[in-house]
């Protein structure tokens, strides 16, 4: 019984991590909009040509500076929702 038990909490909790895995831009461009990221930069720092970000992995680490920066205090999630929306309504990575 105790197996039986312990098969379905840690089948629940592969579940859980699949579906947490997936980054949600809706809620990124909400965090973003509410964390004041446009009060440092314009949106022009997303679309120059000569922009410092080229890859989801330097888009990532620029968010994760702006969150300590800006004292967010988003979680890993969070920071991935929003890196999700950056790349899809600028970078296009």
């Amino acid at each position: 019984m105790k197996a039986k038990a312990l098969l379905i909490l840690c089948s629940g909790l592969l579940l859980m991590q699949t579906v947490a895995a997936e980054p949600d831009p809706a809620n990124g461009q909400k965090l973003f909009a509410a964390s004041k990221c446009l009060n440092c930069h314009g949106t022009d720092a997303f679309t120059k040509a000569d922009r410092k970000v080229t890859d989801l992995a330097r888009l990532e680490s620029q968010v994760r500076s702006c969150d300590a920066n800006l004292d967010t205090n988003w979680f890993d999630d969070e920071i991935k929702d929003v890196v999700a929306y950056l790349n899809q309504a600028y970078y296009k990575f």
